[in-house]
């Protein structure tokens, strides 16, 4: 990441140390990036990755849980600058950007990323987009501060490890950071502001795996939008030149000695020239991304061996550990519980019937030939795979036939950087996920819309944005017409 003019200040540490804190050059890359619009790379990847958002956004206004979140997240007796996917009139800034946090990710449809094991997108993009419209920011500001909290996202949840993933959602912890980091992007913080901004939201972050022990999937949407409330609220504190902990890392009482992280890599925090939003994954499935590329298996055998994959025929899944202790639930009640469940959705797919955008439904989850097929399915741990884990997210299905057993293996997942959407299958999956929502969405307008950020055009307009979705619902006859 390059870096440019210089911010203003806000928030002096005040320690005197000689040393750098160990967010020092993460801040000050972030703080100083510009985003240049001819970067053609640079720009294809911004308009991925927004477009991978704005869809998931508009999926979610029509998911089971919208209806609740918005009520809890919103109070009709607070009015601010700010717009929230499908609901009228506009609300505040903190509020709005954590109802859009949590909206985006209901569906389990946005981005992701291997070694961080996070979703940076839904704690970045409501931030920005939030204090965008809040202060009519322009589009070249709005993607720095998009590629800014991304960075810093993947860099501190990768640094935290799959340690810290095995207790902790990433998502809502180093989400905090990232968050802070464009939100101080956004705002203008040089950076010693937005290393104040890092630390206040390091002190709060927080973001335990809890709710999965007790199946209480429905609550993960609330970590996405406690992460983009505490980064603004970060962001906001060092602007108003409130120093935070700038050693929030490394303190004595900092955030690796709560976790008793003990083996994270320093190098994670050093940024590098090329910006690693270039490393995302977009989704090719609506469930956990650690069951991706087992459902990638099962969907190729499932095509070059139809009848055997919707048999009886015992099926192995090799996964590592990681994708057993998160997406382990062994008997699904609900589409929630469906996406962490590896052996409803590998049997799903070998049934014919897999867990796309389109066809994730409480029917499927109902399925009584889904279910016989689950019994069959056997999902362990291959320690070899654990051990390329989280920078390969490897699997393996086996499929014991009586005439011998027959077998898919993958590295990667359909999405990720080794095999990433072109522009024409980007948006073909964009009006899939689009046809998750309940409302008429101008799809075209949407796609124009990310480009016009994408090319840092002076007629972008953050605001916009909410326009282009109808704030009425669609009937379910008039669904199912479409």
């Amino acid at each position: 990441m390059g870096a440019g003019n210089a911010p203003r200040t806000a928030g002096r540490q005040g320690r005197g140390m000689n040393d750098e804190p160990e967010l020092g050059p993460l801040a000050r890359t972030c703080s100083a990036f510009v985003y240049d619009a001819r970067d053609d790379r640079l720009r294809a990847r911004l308009w991925t990755t927004v477009l991978d958002w704005t869809s998931a956004l508009f999926a979610g206004t029509g998911h089971g849980l919208y209806d609740a979140y918005t009520a809890a997240l919103l109070s009709s007796e607070e009015r601010g600058p700010c717009s929230v996917a499908g609901m009228a009139g506009h609300h505040p800034v903190s509020a709005a950007a954590q109802a859009n946090a949590a909206i985006s990710h209901f569906w389990e449809v946005d981005d992701a990323h291997r070694d961080s094991t996070s979703h940076p997108g839904i704690t970045v993009l409501p931030a920005v987009m939030a204090l965008a419209e809040a202060r009519n920011l322009d589009a070249q500001t709005c993607a720095a501060a998009i590629v800014a909290g991304i960075e810093t996202v993947i860099r501190v949840g990768s640094h935290f490890g799959a340690a810290h993933y095995g207790v902790s959602h990433t998502t809502a912890t180093a989400g905090s950071l990232g968050a802070a980091a464009a939100a101080a992007r956004a705002i203008g913080l040089d950076e010693h502001g937005t290393l104040s901004a890092l630390g206040h939201a390091g002190t709060q972050a927080a973001g335990l795996w809890a709710f999965l022990d007790e199946g209480a999937t429905d609550a993960k949407a609330f970590h996405a939008s406690t992460a983009v409330r505490n980064g603004i609220a970060a962001a906001r504190m060092a602007e108003a030149e409130i120093t935070g902990a700038h050693r929030v890392l490394e303190a004595p009482r900092g955030m690796r000695r709560a976790w008793h992280l003990e083996a994270c890599d320093p190098a994670w925090l050093l940024p590098g020239k090329d910006p690693l939003i270039h490393t995302l994954t977009v989704k090719g499935w609506p469930v956990c991304g650690q069951i991706h590329s087992a459902l990638d298996c099962a969907a190729a055998l499932a095509e070059a061996h139809p009848d055997l994959a919707a048999s009886d025929a015992p099926v192995t899944v090799e996964l590592p550990a990681s994708a057993l202790a998160i997406a382990g639930i062994a008997d699904p009640h609900s589409v929630a519980e469906a996406k962490f469940s590896t052996a409803f959705c590998i049997a799903a797919t070998l049934c014919g019937k897999p867990p796309s955008f389109a066809g994730l439904t409480p029917a499927l989850v109902a399925d009584e030939t889904v279910r016989a097929r689950m019994a069959t399915v056997d999902v362990t741990e291959e320690p070899a795979f654990t051990a390329r884990f989280p920078a390969e997210r490897p699997a393996r299905v086996t499929i014991a036939g009586e005439d011998g057993a027959v077998r898919d293996e993958r590295h990667f997942r359909r999405g990720d950087p080794e095999a990433p959407w072109d522009r024409e299958a980007m948006v073909e999956r964009t009006s899939a996920v689009l046809g998750l929502t309940s409302r008429t969405v101008d799809a075209g307008a949407l796609v124009a819309w990310c480009d016009a950020l994408s090319g840092a055009g002076s007629d972008w307009h953050a605001g916009a944005l909410y326009g282009m979705l109808s704030p009425e619902r669609r009937t379910a006859e008039e669904a199912m017409a479409l």
